[in-house]
């Protein structure tokens, strides 16, 4: 069978999920502005999400484990790919245009290359060197003052903001490590949104942001709701789809996610973005392209190597 031909049948699949997932950026903005504090609210809407997992989950009979290697991986995922991420991108949603913070997620494979190699787990490529150079180079071009961005003093924010592409690289590249072979994905989403929630509980007790659910305000209660959904069924498709096609095609998701996040901040914003950023889109874009070719092409070699050892069947 034609693995690559038989993937494409996901394109659509990846698109929708880009979609539904870019909209979490405009909800942040939306709950940021209602005056929601940002801690409060990641832990309201991944204790949602973790509730409504749940249920789904007693009816498949795919509830958690408490194993020590599943608790290790729904910690690890839930830190790096919810509780730190998350508030950052709400504290900064305020500060920044929808499309610039949705742009910076096309460097998320870009950087988990760059750390799979850190690790020994991937080796050098000319691809992937020349990936990263141009997604550096798109970056570059969005920060530079008074071009890329509407004003200067958004520089330091979007240098704040990089900080989760880390931590979202930080679970692609650290997935092998961690993962239980035997757990089914929608263990694993709901394993993640409950360590996060219980991670995030006394840092929002410690901080002074806590609140009853619902809030005083109509957005921000809506806002929790919503980023529950979008979260809860993004991540179970995710995990999904990445042991379906793989972590190389799945990347392409970081197309649409961008895409539609200019699309969101156009319709519900007005953002309208200079040919600057237009410009360091197409490299980051260029450059996601020709590191995912590459990917590509090295996993078939290594496929058609085992496939030639004796005794492969």
């Amino acid at each position: 069978m034609n693995l690559r031909g038989s993937n494409l049948i996901y394109i659509p699949a990846l698109a929708a999920l880009g979609v539904i997932y870019s909209a979490l950026f405009p909800v942040n903005k939306m709950s940021a502005e209602s005056g929601t504090p940002y801690i409060g609210y990641v832990f309201w809407f991944s204790l949602f999400a973790t509730l409504a997992m749940l249920a789904v989950g007693a009816m498949r009979r795919e509830l958690p484990k408490f194993t020590f290697r599943h608790l290790r991986a729904y910690f690890a995922f839930g830190a790096l790919g919810v509780a730190i991420p998350v508030p950052l991108l709400t504290f900064v949603a305020p500060k920044l245009p929808v499309g610039i913070i949705t742009l910076l997620l096309i460097l998320v494979p870009l950087i988990t290359y760059f750390l799979s190699y850190l690790l020994g787990i991937e080796r050098i490529r000319i691809t992937g060197i020349i990936g990263i150079l141009l997604g550096l180079a798109g970056m570059l071009l969005v920060l530079i003052p008074d071009v890329g961005l509407p004003s200067r003093d958004m520089v330091g924010w979007v240098l704040l903001a990089l900080i989760a592409p880390v931590c979202f690289a930080s679970v692609n590249a650290f997935a092998a490590y961690f993962r239980p072979p035997d757990a089914p994905s929608l263990m694993m989403a709901t394993g993640m949104f409950g360590s996060t929630t219980i991670l995030l509980l006394p840092v929002m007790l410690g901080t002074g942001q806590a609140y009853l659910f619902p809030g005083p305000t109509l957005a921000g209660n809506l806002a929790v709701l919503y980023a529950a959904a979008i979260n809860a069924s993004v991540t179970t498709a995710f995990f999904a789809l990445v042991r379906i096609i793989g972590g190389v095609f799945f990347s392409q998701f970081n197309y649409f996610i961008v895409l539609s996040g200019f699309g969101w901040g156009f319709l519900l914003y007005g953002e309208h973005h200079s040919i600057y950023v237009w410009i360091a889109t197409a490299l980051t874009f260029l450059g996601l392209a020709v590191f995912t070719r590459g990917a590509s092409l090295a996993q078939r070699a290594t496929a058609g190597k085992e496939s030639k050892e004796p005794g492969a069947p």
